[in-house]
Order: structure tokens, then C-alpha cells, then sequence
């Protein structure tokens, strides 16, 4: 028979697998297109070029991917989100 401890537990690890389950879910991205086929990169709204949407299934145009990867790479080192800032302000 389980006590309290143990139902308790049992919930909050019940809570927890569906808390991750739905961040799972939240984090695929849907590809935003219209009627004639064109995808359109998340980001900036420009057109993804046919070819580039074939081969990656991409959401993103090259120039917001690479964007979105060196803000990635950056900001998972030490003291990088604050290199990523001081970069973009060059960048753009």
C-alpha cells in the first residue's frame, strides 16, 4: 500500500513528464506558406529559396540561421551573451 510520500511523488513525476512533454511540442516550429508554395523564414518574413526548403525542410533563410547559430554558439560560453550584443552592434 503507498503512503502519502510516495503518491505525492508519484504526481509530481507525473506533473513533471508532462511539463516536458509539452516543451518538447513547443519547440517544433510550423513553415509559414502561402497558397503558391513559398515558405517565408520565420524571423525576417523574406521568401526561402525552393531549393534551400528541399534540401533542409528549412524555416529560416540562410542569413537568420546563421544569425540564430552564432547566437547559440555564443551565448553558451562563458560571458557570451554580452559578446554576442557587443558583435551585433558592429554587425549591423
Amino acid at each position: 500500500m503507498a503512503d502519502e510520500a510516495d503518491i505525492a511523488g508519484q504526481m509530481q513525476e507525473q506533473e513533471m513528464a508532462l511539463l516536458m512533454a509539452q516543451r518538447a511540442g513547443s519547440r517544433t516550429e510550423s513553415a509559414d506558406e502561402d497558397d503558391a508554395g513559398n515558405r517565408y523564414c520565420l524571423d525576417c518574413g523574406e521568401i526561402i529559396p525552393p531549393a534551400r526548403v528541399q534540401a533542409v525542410q528549412a524555416v529560416r533563410c540562410v542569413h537568420c540561421s546563421n544569425k540564430r547559430e552564432r547566437f547559440s554558439r555564443l551565448s553558451a560560453q562563458r560571458g557570451g551573451m554580452m559578446r554576442y550584443l557587443a558583435n551585433t552592434r558592429d554587425i549591423e
